[in-house]
């Protein structure tokens, strides 16, 4: 079975331009990195990106605001598809924290296969968000499950296990994402 979920116009084109230009006016863009060892570190054999640091929805500021209530609208309908999350389950709630990526050259991008789920805190993870902000010409490949195509507003909802492994697929042009997770209280 197939627990992946696409939500299209999740986010309208006007707030997907408007995190587009948040994005880019931001002084504080860097180089994006992975986990290793518990530790943010720079690999290039496994991602390559620019990212906006330290993004939370507990910042309260234009840019959480107008991922958060869509997001949270997404989340509604895969409940209502899955209710076995509404009860069946320990609870949850959305991660404060998420990620805001941009890959721009054909050696960029979330290259290497990897799961959302793992040791520490990536253990409590249940659920997987990304939201594209443009009509990319690369989306995300699953290793058993068919491509994801970005759209512009697209929100796609899955489990973070390894039965889920993915990966960007080869990058064409330019990408924006937002992603998080929910996980386990």
């Amino acid at each position: 079975m197939n627990f992946i979920q696409t939500y299209d116009r999740a986010l309208s084109e006007g707030d997907c331009d408007r995190l587009i230009s948040i994005f880019e006016n931001s002084p504080n863009k860097g180089e994006g990195h992975i986990m290793l060892d518990g530790k943010p570190t720079i690999d290039y054999s496994f991602k390559q990106s620019i990212e906006l640091p330290d993004c939370r929805f507990s910042k309260s500021n234009v840019m959480s605001a107008t991922i958060k209530v869509p997001l949270e609208k997404c989340i509604v309908k895969y409940v209502e598809k899955y209710s076995i999350l509404k009860d069946g389950v320990s609870k949850w709630n959305i991660v404060d924290a998420y990620t805001f990526k941009k890959y721009e050259a054909e050696k960029d991008g979330y290259k290497a296969w990897h799961c959302e789920h793992g040791s520490g805190e990536n253990s409590k993870r249940l659920l997987v968000w990304m939201i594209y902000l443009n009509d990319a010409k690369s989306g995300t490949e699953f290793m058993y499950y068919p491509n994801i195509k970005a759209r512009k507003g697209r929100c796609v909802i899955w489990p973070p296990g390894w039965e889920y492994t993915h990966r960007g697929l080869p990058n064409k042009g330019i990408k924006y994402i937002v992603s998080g997770w929910m996980a386990y209280i």
